[in-house]
């Protein structure tokens, strides 16, 4: 365990890194340096360490690696339950498979090794968004850390994880195409994939998806005009919109044919 030494200056975020290996906590710590907001208060290279870290520094971040023999990071995240508040959480790993079981513990991102810039400064944005005064906490809630998703409303580039069985895959806030109301479920519409069924209100889509980007054009239907390709006529009564990079249309009556032409 390392410790930093020097006087943190006021109104930054707190952070520390935590990898077995210390290059690539090196490797980290140069892709941080972009960010001066993010002050890295101490490192460690086991879960034990980790813990003892935290609780001495009290960080707003943990930049988290998973596999650290005999290790798992996953391993710490118990023992930051009993903090209040909790520090956010980021795994930095070089196994995407991991990724679905950050999202089931509610990590605030997932960070493939090597970490690139531009998606680091999209987690270091989503952070800032998380935790609107430094100092003040992550979470609401002290027995979890903070979900990928914010509470915060997205920007277009946050990512949004789409979950489908076994099947996590992260699309960009634009490149929704619609978010259509099914019972207590959403069918969301997303380039580069199949729709996908989601428990969760039309409510909650529309606080949460861009400002400005979204039509709610029904009472159950939310649709992205930047992300249409195409418009068929078939009738008065029907009408079928394509998106970029979804092969499935999507079918509106007529009254929601209106409503869409008056925000396209």
């Amino acid at each position: 365990m390392n410790a930093a030494r020097a006087t943190i200056p006021a109104k930054v975020i707190r952070a520390i890194l935590v990898d077995d290996e210390s290059l690539l906590r090196q490797h980290l710590r140069e892709r941080l340096e972009r960010h001066p907001e993010i002050v890295i208060v101490g490192e460690a290279d086991s879960v034990q360490s980790a813990a003892e870290l935290v609780a001495a520094t009290r960080p707003e971040i943990v930049f988290l690696d998973v596999q650290m023999p005999p290790d798992n990071g996953f391993d710490l995240l118990p023992r930051l339950e009993g903090m209040d508040p909790p520090p956010a959480v980021v795994f930095v790993t070089a196994f995407e498979r991991y990724a679905l079981r950050a999202f089931d513990v509610h990590a605030l991102d997932f960070l493939t090794k090597p970490v690139h810039p531009d998606r680091l400064a999209q987690t270091v944005g989503r952070l800032k968004r998380a935790l609107p005064e430094p100092g003040a906490g992550l979470a609401a809630n002290p027995t979890h850390v903070p979900h990928l998703v914010p509470k915060a409303p997205l920007e277009a580039a946050d990512l949004v994880p789409l979950r489908d069985g076994g099947n996590l895959r992260f699309v960009e806030a634009c490149r929704i195409a619609a978010v259509q109301s099914v019972g207590d479920y959403t069918r969301i519409l997303a380039a580069g994939g199949k729709p996908v069924m989601i428990k969760s209100t039309l409510c909650h889509w529309e606080a949460r998806l861009p400002a400005g980007v979204f039509c709610r054009i029904s009472r159950s239907l939310l649709v992205n005009c930047q992300q249409i390709r195409q418009v068929s006529r078939h009738g008065r009564e029907n009408t079928e919109v394509f998106f970029i990079d979804i092969e499935e249309p999507l079918t509106l009556s007529r009254i929601e044919f209106r409503r869409l032409r008056g925000c396209i």
